[in-house]
C-alpha cells in the first residue's frame, strides 16, 4: 500500500458511478504531488473533501499503484478507511489470467475455434458443398 502526505490543494473533475459506488477524480493535487484519474469510495469521499477546506496536512493510502484511494486521515484526526467491490478483485484476476493464456495459446486458440466451428456446423456445410457439386438442388 503506498502512503502520500501532503496539503491536499485541488481535488479535480469527478465522476460518480451510482452503481459500483465510486467516484473518479480527473486530478487529486496532494503536497507536491499531482495524480491523474484516481478513484475512491463513495462513502470515503467525504472525508477526502474535507481535506481541501482545512490547511492541516492530509494522508491518503493508496492502492494498485496510486489509482484507488483506500484511507485518508486529516491532520491528527481519525482514519477512515474504504472498501472496494469483490467483483474488482474477481476481475483483475480474470484479466491477468486470460491475458496470459491468449498471447501464450493464441494459435492453439484459433486452432480450437476452427475445431469447434467445424464440429457445430462445418460437416454439414460441407456435405450441402458436396451436393451442390454433383448436381444436387436446395429445397
Amino acid at each position: 500500500m503506498k502512503l502520500i502526505e501532503g496539503r491536499l490543494t485541488r481535488l479535480g473533475e469527478s465522476t460518480v458511478n451510482m452503481k459500483n459506488e465510486v467516484v473518479k477524480y480527473s486530478l487529486i493535487q496532494i503536497g507536491d504531488k499531482t495524480l491523474t484519474n484516481v478513484m475512491i469510495d463513495r462513502k470515503l469521499n467525504n472525508f477526502l473533501q474535507d481535506g481541501v477546506e482545512t490547511e492541516k496536512a492530509t494522508r491518503l493510502w493508496f492502492l494498485n499503484g496510486g489509482k484507488i484511494v483506500m484511507g485518508v486521515q486529516v491532520g491528527d484526526d481519525t482514519r477512515y478507511y474504504g472498501t472496494i467491490n469483490p467483483f474488482f478483485y474477481f476481475a483483475m484476476l480474470f484479466n491477468v489470467v486470460f491475458t496470459g493464456i491468449v498471447f501464450t495459446y493464441q494459435p492453439l486458440g484459433a486452432l480450437a475455434w476452427a475445431v469447434l466451428i467445424y464440429a457445430i456446423g462445418g460437416r454439414r456445410w460441407l456435405d450441402y458443398r458436396r451436393v451442390a457439386a454433383a448436381g444436387g438442388m436446395k429445397v
